[in-house]
């Protein structure tokens, strides 16, 4: 019984690293994924952004910590495919905090 445990977690070890190498292999040739969001402002919208920059710091990022906190629930111990959440998290507190200290 151990036998077959065993190797079943060195088969999934190897499936692992191959798909790690495999999408390393696909970024060097085609280039590192990247995702890009485009927005489309309408009438509506500045009204709400600019509440959004008048309340300060924290509030300001509530929609990118809504939105890295709904990755790590997705992902979970995937943790690399939140990472653009997370640098726009960075940037937005970043740019929060420029504007308090202004």
């Amino acid at each position: 019984m151990l036998s077959g445990i065993g190797s079943t977690i060195a088969q999934g070890l190897a499936f692992g690293t191959g798909s790690a190498v495999a999408h390393r292999a696909v970024d060097s040739v085609m280039g590192p994924r990247t995702i890009q969001h485009e927005t489309v402002a309408s009438e509506a919208a500045p009204a709400p952004a600019h509440a959004a920059s008048s309340m300060g710091g924290a509030d300001a990022c509530n929609i990118h910590s809504r939105a890295f906190q709904d990755c790590i629930n997705s992902y979970g111990s995937d943790i690399s495919k939140c990472q653009f959440y997370m640098d726009m998290l960075a940037e937005c507190k970043k740019n929060s905090s420029g504007m308090l200290n202004a």
